[in-house]
């Protein structure tokens, strides 16, 4: 029948106490076989384990050894079959056999090639040249160590402290995990305000160039204020264009391109740092979820969907954010911002130096010896009118009041641009820190909130399985001990 079992017994299995179970083959074609021979791995204290010599390992030997590796079993190899391979053949499977057993299982069990068909030939002469002396050799070894009753509590020992300790660490690799996560969750204010200081230091060296760049605008603006509006140059005042011209070369010069220098590298040390953060929040997400997804027979069904939920939500808005850095589109709309206001500077100093000059043409018509002329004489009437009154000493002082304040003006212009710069990156600076509180307040919290929940969980099952391996130590050193 398809379910039927049955069993064979030998009167003689090597030594009292002893019984040696052959099991069905691993790569059995009847699926049942194989589930035999696995169900009797756990209750084994040595596992002789028999491959063919003209076979290639295969990957259900593979499976079978990994799960007595994981049981804590004694394991020796037996290649068998030898007799049909030639000496240099028989050095090249051994040899390829040890080497596939450790480097897929990390074991370097004992080996021995037999041939069952020599033992067989030769049984009752003194002539062994089939290898089953050497096994038997050892098997008596290691049945003389100990009485089979303490060896067979000695295996299963093995077998639960193997298990055990395995489990211990997977426990402890979370343990180590969660408590990680839930230590960063902790610090993410205190990482903050370190980014905050970071970000200040960097922000007050970024103002001080731009603060260098105005100063020197200030300084050429004022020297070219009294050089080219000056009322010695009566009669010869530079016309609108020649007055544009000269001012963009002498008094804005290269001003945009060390502002852009200034401010691009304090933008780029913003860019470059929340870059570092948003990976370092994914990676964190990523692994949590890993977690999250082991402990799903642990967690009540609701719970896992809306954490779940919860996660991919999380590493969404954070990949989101991360390729936000990557476009530069930051740095280029602080650039269009800065072009357009210090045009708007510019524009609005070419309209004050040209009204200044139509009032020193003005001026000039009366001093002494100066008439009203031309075209300009009907619109600065209302000027000319009281200027008249005073005579050139008035009319001089006057100018110089204009220029004055002309130059006032200019100053105070400079000034609230120097101060929409500042703006500009302090308003970016705000703008990185509400970023970074509002995902950690609103995303990262609500996600790590059941870390310390897991992490108690994790912690309890630790101390549980560290319990059981002081069991089984202590267990141990007593059946040793014992006479």
């Amino acid at each position: 029948r398809d379910n039927s079992l049955r069993e064979w017994a030998h009167p003689n299995t090597g030594a009292p106490g002893v019984a040696i179970v052959d099991t069905p083959g691993t790569g059995s074609v009847f699926q049942k076989h194989e589930t035999t021979a696995k169900a009797f791995l756990h209750r084994s204290d040595l596992v002789i384990f028999i491959v063919s010599a003209k076979r290639a390992f295969a990957e259900t030997e593979r499976l079978y050894l990994e799960m007595a590796k994981n049981y804590g079993k004694k394991i020796i190899l037996v290649i068998n079959q030898v007799d049909l391979l030639e000496p240099a053949e028989l050095v090249q499977v051994r040899r390829f056999v040890e080497q596939q057993v450790k480097d897929l299982l990390d074991i370097q069990p004992l080996t021995f090639a037999v041939s069952a068909r020599e033992a067989i030939k030769n049984r009752g002469t003194t002539n062994d040249t089939s290898g089953i002396d050497a096994v038997r050799a050892h098997l008596r070894g290691s049945f003389n160590e100990a009485t089979p009753a303490r060896q067979k509590m000695l295996a299963q020992l093995d077998m639960a402290q193997s298990i055990t300790q395995r489990h211990l660490e997977a426990m402890q690799s979370k343990v180590n995990l969660v408590s990680t996560d839930t230590a960063s969750v902790k610090q993410v204010q205190q990482e903050l305000q370190s980014q905050s200081i970071g970000m200040d230091s960097q922000l007050r060296n970024a103002r001080a160039e731009v603060d260098k760049v105005f100063s020197g605008i200030r300084l050429r603006g004022l020297n070219f204020i009294n050089t080219h509006l000056s009322v010695r140059l009566l009669g010869s005042a530079p016309s609108k264009e020649k007055l544009q011209a000269e001012f963009q070369e002498v008094v804005v010069g290269r001003a945009l391109r060390d502002i852009n220098e200034a401010t691009n590298e304090y933008v780029n040390a913003v860019v470059d740092h929340s870059r570092t953060y948003w990976r370092g929040v994914i990676d964190r997400l990523n692994q949590l979820q890993e977690i999250l997804d082991q402990e799903v027979g642990g967690l009540d069904a609701g719970v896992y969907a809306q954490q779940r939920e919860g996660l991919e939500e999380a590493i969404r808005v954070a990949e989101s954010e991360l390729k936000s850095y990557s476009t530069g589109t930051i740095v280029a709309d602080i650039q269009q911002t800065f072009e357009g206001d210090l045009n708007s500077f510019k524009t609005s100093m070419l309209a004050a130096f040209g009204s200044l000059i139509v009032l020193i043409m003005a001026a000039s018509s009366l001093l002494p010896g100066g008439l009203a002329y031309g075209a300009l004489a009907a619109p600065v009437l209302v000027i000319a009118a009281p200027l008249a009154l005073l005579g050139g000493i008035a009319a001089t002082r006057y100018y110089q009041r204009l220029t004055t304040d002309t130059k006032n003006e200019f100053s105070s212009r400079v000034d609230r641009l120097e101060k929409t710069y500042h703006d500009a990156l302090d308003d970016l600076t705000r703008k990185e820190r509400n970023r970074l509180a509002q995902y950690g307040a609103q995303v990262l919290t609500p996600v790590f909130s059941r870390l310390e929940a897991l992490s108690k969980r994790y912690t309890d099952q630790q101390d549980a399985l560290q319990m059981f391996v002081d069991r089984v130590m202590a267990l141990r050193k007593s059946i040793e001990t014992t006479k």
